[in-house]
């Protein structure tokens, strides 16, 4: 509803995709208590002042009822999600925005609750991150301390995976660089034959051929 998840670069996997806490319309379930106080009085009133009241009901339930549909749809746009590869934040539907914060530039994760959020289970989210960005906020994000955990859980994951592909990159490298050499270097029947073309040649005596000749077999 109101658009895709979030975008998956190539490869990459979604771990976490959430909305926010329903504590996020804390003030239109104020508001609703608000308006039930005031239609209890209405009834109570009696009389002129009742039709005041009632009026003033009308306005407020239909305000609420607006509020409400304008925030359900700011809620129902806003997502965070976690990846092997990145935190991501986006919310807002005719004005979008986002931040996206690759793993391997978080450098901290904290949360924050107070005594009610943690009876409700929500929190604030604050990220570390190199660059220029500094400090992401998330509020009203549910169970903080889950989110923290799978945030480090996919820093060090992303890091061992950066580690096996440097590892990797390497070792290709390393091979590509011993591949010229070893084509270069002469078989043991070149080495051989060219020794006997020496002793024949007079260059050296039959002993020195023969101790060079094991020495060259013996390195095999």
């Amino acid at each position: 509803m109101f658009g895709p998840q979030l975008e998956l670069m190539p490869g990459e996997t979604m771990v976490l995709h959430a909305h926010p806490h329903w504590w996020y319309f804390w003030k239109e379930v104020a508001g609703s208590a608000g308006l039930i106080a005031l239609l209890v009085l209405a009834v109570w009133a009696g009389g002129g002042p009742a039709d005041v009241l009632w009026w003033l009901t009308l306005i407020g339930f239909v305000i609420w009822v607006l509020r409400v549909l304008f925030q359900f749809v700011q809620w129902q746009t806003t997502r965070f999600a976690i990846t092997d590869e990145r935190v991501a934040y986006q919310s807002g539907f005719f004005r979008r925005r986002g931040v996206s914060i690759p793993l391997d530039r978080v450098n901290n994760v904290n949360f924050e609750q107070n005594f009610i959020a943690r009876l409700l289970d929500n929190g604030i989210v604050t990220i570390e991150s190199a660059g220029e960005t500094g400090d992401s906020v998330f509020e009203n994000v549910g169970d903080p301390d889950h989110i923290r955990t799978l945030i480090f859980q996919g820093v060090k994951q992303n890091s061992t995976s950066q580690s096996e592909r440097d590892a990797s990159a390497l070792a290709r490298a390393m091979k590509a660089d011993q591949a010229p050499n070893a084509a270069a270097s002469p078989s043991v029947e070149e080495r051989l034959a060219k020794l006997a073309q020496l002793r024949d040649s007079g260059a050296i005596t039959d002993d020195e051929y023969a101790q060079k000749r094991n020495d060259i077999l013996g390195s095999l």
